[in-house]
């Protein structure tokens, strides 16, 4: 998986998520990491969970980014719609 985002793409979801303070620490881990997913997800899921998992992290990693542009570029704005509403109302659980 070669995924990496630009500075100019991580601080648009950062301005778009400020006051979601879970994402503000995954997007300092990507800037870190120069915007590489592969490397942020690894390092986050270590800080979560103490250790690297017992199976396969690439496939994981790839699954989770499969997901995720499903979710963030499919025709489906569920996601979207989530996070404009927490925005607005910031009590508001997304899921």
């Amino acid at each position: 998986m070669n995924a990496q985002l630009t500075t100019t793409e991580i601080n648009t979801v950062r301005e778009i998520l400020q006051n979601y303070s879970p994402a503000q620490q995954a997007l300092a881990t990507l800037e870190e990491h120069d915007g590489r997913i592969d490397a942020s997800f690894d390092e986050l899921w270590v800080e979560k969970n103490g250790s690297p998992p017992t199976y396969d992290l690439k496939s994981l990693r790839e699954v989770t980014l499969k997901v995720l542009r499903k979710e963030l570029c499919g025709k489906d704005d569920s996601f979207r719609t989530k996070v404009l509403e927490y925005n607005k109302n910031p009590g508001v659980r997304l899921c």
